[in-house]
């Protein structure tokens, strides 16, 4: 059992150079130039000394795994690339054996020493070291042939045989020790942010996607708020796609075709999406989509999704508010606008307008008010959404336009008389003008035509109506 000594500087002895060892005995020769190749690569980190030093045929075993060979070339080109890499170190307690001579000029030099990293290096390594070198002389004067390297274990203590048994057992249990204490603030870690996670208003999901089938990791319980559902429920269900199961399907697709579109970790989608609610309501949610790595597992994608549902029915309130006719329901003025100028009416097959006028509007708004007047205009309105529902316009105080293309000449005849007859029944008059086209169909033109067939019936309406004034 060897026992560690504090470096000893005062009591090293000078190196020689190979050149200042002509007159010792070849014995003693061998053992300084052993002592020569150490301090050259220890203290002085040269090795070319060294190097010229080497026999043609050699054997040399490092204190590294692969540090071994008999190659002169090849160990030669090792030790140059120590240059520069090993760290300036002091050497002490160096305690060099008899040289035991295995055949004339053939020599056998066995040391031990303690080498340690100079402060200066602010690098900390120390081990006991033992070395044993073979010199030979063929002629040329003494060439080592042979280098054997060995870091002993330093860390064995009394009862232990051949291996450091009781510190080996200590450091795995040491070690896992340390695993328990990190699994233990992992748990806690995990247990804090689920904590947080369950307390955040945004819905937070995490799949594990392989062969872009999702698998669910982790779901805060806002999650099952969502969609309406209990907490327990939400891992049974069906997150395969990696969308929701009471999502809208068309939006479920749209989701599904972008996420397989995230590739590379760090990848976003964002889209937003409508929820059939398990309550029978509806909600309209935003979810934004990350992935955040990816290796041989899979990739593994993070959600994190927000009610919009009072953004999307502000927003369809403000769009009905710019496109709706407030007082009758119908499309108003700007929407009819729109459709005139980028509607889809400019390559239809078929296409019909008609164009209606109530006749006395003024007089009544004069003779009963404005309120008769408004529930006149709203009565109105109400015939011609009978008959064509979704496409009509209200485009003035009294005027309303109806755009079709999707019923043929006939019945669109067929509803304009049954909404005269139906107006004419609740005692309300109109004029009334429409053009149909089965090619060339302009709908600009079309209402053109509309327009002026229904002026024309209009000022037939007021010139017999002035007739009958003048007769009576």
């Amino acid at each position: 059992m060897s026992t560690q000594h504090e470096p000893n500087t005062h009591a090293t002895a000078p190196v020689l150079s190979p050149g200042d060892m002509s007159a010792l005995e070849p014995g003693t020769r061998a053992v300084e130039l052993t002592r020569f190749v150490m301090h050259q690569h220890y203290r002085e980190n040269d090795l070319e000394p060294v190097i010229e030093l080497m026999d043609d045929e050699l054997r040399w075993f490092g204190a590294a795994e692969d540090e071994h060979s008999v190659s002169v070339e090849y160990v030669a080109g090792l030790f140059r690339q120590f240059v520069g890499k090993v760290p300036l170190c002091n050497m002490w307690d160096e305690e060099y054996d008899e040289p035991l001579e295995l055949a004339p000029g053939c020599y056998l030099v066995t040391c031990r020493y303690w080498v340690a990293t100079d402060p200066s290096t602010r690098v900390s390594i120390r081990f006991h070291q033992r070395l044993s070198m073979i010199w030979r002389d063929r002629g040329a004067g003494l060439r080592w042939c042979h280098l054997h390297l060995s870091n002993p274990y330093i860390d064995m203590v009394e009862g232990d045989v051949g291996f450091p048994t009781k510190v080996s057992r200590e450091t795995y249990e040491y070690l896992q020790e340390q695993v328990e204490d990190q699994r233990r603030q992992i748990e806690e870690q995990t247990a804090e942010l689920t904590s947080i996670y369950d307390t955040v208003p945004c819905a937070i999901l995490r799949f594990r996607r392989t062969d872009g089938v999702c698998e669910p990791l982790f779901m805060n319980r806002a999650v099952a708020g969502f969609m309406g559902v209990g907490h327990d429920e939400v891992g049974k269900l069906d997150w395969t796609r990696g969308t929701s199961p009471f999502m809208d399907d068309e939006d479920a697709a749209r989701l599904h075709a972008a996420l397989a579109g995230l590739k590379e970790p760090g990848d976003q989608v964002e889209t937003v999406c409508r929820i059939h609610r398990a309550d029978g309501t509806t909600s309209y949610v935003t979810s934004n989509n990350t992935l955040i790595s990816a290796d041989e597992r899979g990739g593994l994608i993070q959600k994190i999704v927000f009610d919009v549902t009072e953004r999307i029915q502000m927003e369809e309130a403000l769009a009905r508010t710019s496109f709706e006719d407030t007082l009758t329901g119908l499309f108003n003025r700007n929407r009819f606008n729109h459709e005139m100028r980028d509607g889809g009416y400019r390559d239809a097959a078929r296409l019909g307008v008609a164009y209606f006028d109530i006749n006395g509007l003024k007089a009544m708004n004069d003779t009963c008010g404005h309120a008769a007047g408004d529930d006149l205009i709203v009565r109105t309105a109400r015939h011609i959404v009978e008959e064509f529902a979704g496409k009509a316009y209200r485009i003035g105080g009294d005027e309303y336009v109806v755009i079709v293309a999707d019923i043929d000449e006939g019945e669109f005849i067929r509803r304009i008389e049954r909404v005269r007859s139906a107006m004419e029944a609740d005692g309300i008059s109109i004029s009334a003008g429409w053009s149909w086209r089965s090619e060339g169909c302009d709908v600009e033109r079309r209402y053109e035509e509309a327009d002026r067939l229904m002026y024309a019936e209009k000022a037939r309406y007021y010139s017999s109506h002035q007739h009958d004034r003048r007769a009576r």
